[in-house]
């Protein structure tokens, strides 16, 4: 929170490289606030790439959960009989999300992260969940396999128990 009125007491040749540091801590903030859940209470999914070679995540991106998605973060928080079959309804949604714009994804990625180019063919992909009260556990990083759901009723019925 700045409070100074008129121009920034920052040298003429500083101010354009000021006003860009001004501008990113704007979007950084912004990036934060996107990442943790609002008062809506739809959870949040925020996405990571690895090399298998490496074991660093890097973040890329994240987005917002609906009221299905908010069901079954719930029932996994809670942590009942079926907060299993909650658990791999959210990997297979976030899996099917992923797959559809895999190709997309990854050059986006790759443009983000010069160092990944080399391995566009090998990323791993993982999320992890932000939604109030749960644990320390429920919040690691969830490896995922972009895959299309396909089948009907009673293929998602078999999955559910595999």
């Amino acid at each position: 929170m700045e409070m100074k009125k008129g121009k920034p007491n920052v040298p003429a040749n500083m101010r354009s490289q000021y006003k860009r540091q001004q501008e990113m801590g704007r979007m950084k903030n912004e990036m934060m606030a996107a990442q943790r859940p609002g008062s809506d209470g739809f959870p949040v999914f925020n996405l990571f790439v690895r090399t298998p070679r490496a074991n660093m995540w890097y973040p890329c991106g994240s987005f917002k959960g609906d009221e299905r998605s908010a069901a079954l973060a719930q029932s996994f928080r809670d942590g009942g009989m079926l907060s299993g079959i909650s658990k791999k309804q959210l990997d297979g949604g976030v899996a099917n999300s992923l797959a559809q714009d895999e190709s997309k994804l990854a050059e986006t990625i790759a443009r983000a992260y010069p160092q990944l180019r080399k391995s566009i063919n090998e990323f791993e992909y993982g999320y992890k969940l932000a939604y109030d009260g749960l644990s320390e556990e429920q919040t690691t990083v969830n490896v995922i396999v972009p895959k299309k759901r396909e089948g009907g009723f009673l293929d998602g019925v078999k999955n559910l128990f595999d």
